[in-house]
This record gives C-alpha cells, structure tokens and sequence, in this order.
C-alpha cells in the first residue's frame, strides 16, 4: 500500500482549500500539454496506484511517475490515460500533489474520466480505459515527479 509523506499530506490539504476550475473556465482554455499515463490500482478500502507516464510540452518529451492513494473500494484494474493539461505556464508547475475526488465502477473493460489539480494550479483532465474489475468511493491523492 502506498501513503504519501505527511509533507505532501498537508499539500494536498491546502489543495482542498484552493478554487477549482469551473466547467466554463476549461471550456475557454486550450490545453498546453498532453499527457499519457499507464498505471495499475489496487484497492482495499484503502489502497495505491503507480505507473509511468509521459508529458508532451513545448515540443518536448517529459517521462513521470505517478503514485496515488485512495480511500475507499476494493479491487483491482489496469489503467491506461491520455489528458489535457492546462494552465501549465512553466515546466516546474507540473511535479507535485494533485487532488481529485471521484466514484467510479469497472468491470471487465470500462471507460472513465478524472481531474486533478495541483497547488500552482495545474489542471489536468484525462480519459481512462481499464481492465479488472474494483469499485473505487474516495478522494485521492496523486504524487506527480518527473522520472529520473
């Protein structure tokens, strides 16, 4: 199971206090990057993610890892992503915790969407396809860093 360090625990709290993006100010937004993500979930009425994934930015190639914790649901699914990402103004924006919260079910193969938000105000919204079969209730926390 994976927990985030306390740090990234009080990030995310302050997180929570920061304005979200309404629908509207997406919609008048073009995306500034794109991004792919590939990670495997595992649920136990708490539960963590992690994969690999890759920003395309300015032309450029970014790989990144992802690490997640849930709170709620059980199960377990292969995830593969592709989103948006807006508001990116500068390549350091992208590292750190992004919040989201959201209920969703899988069985076999299935379809979702998510978004997240950072504390620079990084947003980011992705499409998922998965396998397996879990059922997720919680808020999650997403720790983004760029690959080594």
């Amino acid at each position: 199971m994976l927990a985030l360090p306390a740090s990234a625990q009080e990030s995310a709290n302050k997180e929570s206090s920061k304005p979200r993006y309404t629908a509207e100010d997406i919609a008048k937004s073009k995306p500034t990057a794109t991004i792919e993500v590939t990670a495997t979930q595992l649920r136990l009425l708490l539960g963590g993610a992690s994969g690999k994934g890759v920003l395309h930015y300015k032309g450029k190639t970014y790989p990144f890892t992802v690490k997640a914790v849930t709170a709620g649901g059980v199960g377990a699914t292969k995830v593969d992503s592709k989103g948006d990402v807006y508001f990116l103004n500068k390549l350091e924006d992208f590292p750190g915790i992004y919040t989201a919260a959201g209920i969703g079910a899988t069985v076999g193969k299935g379809a979702g969407g998510s978004q997240f938000q950072n504390d620079k105000g990084v947003f980011i919204s992705v499409k998922s396809k998965s396998e397996g079969l879990a059922l997720s209730l919680g808020v999650g926390g997403v720790d983004v860093q760029f690959a080594k």
